[in-house]
C-alpha cells in the first residue's frame, strides 16, 4: 500500500533523519504504518463471509 501520504511521510523522514527526534519520528510513522495495514487485513477477514 504505497499511497501518495505514504510517499511524502518518507520524504519528510528522510529529510529530518539526522537528529534523534527525526528517527524517532521515522520509527513512530512507521509503525503506524505497519499498524494501519495490519487493520485493515482483520477489517478484510472480518468483512468476507462464513
Amino acid at each position: 500500500m504505497n499511497t501518495a501520504s505514504n510517499v511524502a511521510t518518507a520524504r519528510t523522514a528522510a529529510a529530518t533523519n539526522n537528529t534523534w527526534l527525526g528517527k524517532l519520528r521515522a520509527l513512530a510513522l512507521h509503525a503506524l504504518n505497519l499498524h494501519l495495514q495490519n487493520c485493515a487485513v482483520i477489517a478484510e477477514a472480518h468483512r468476507r463471509p462464513q
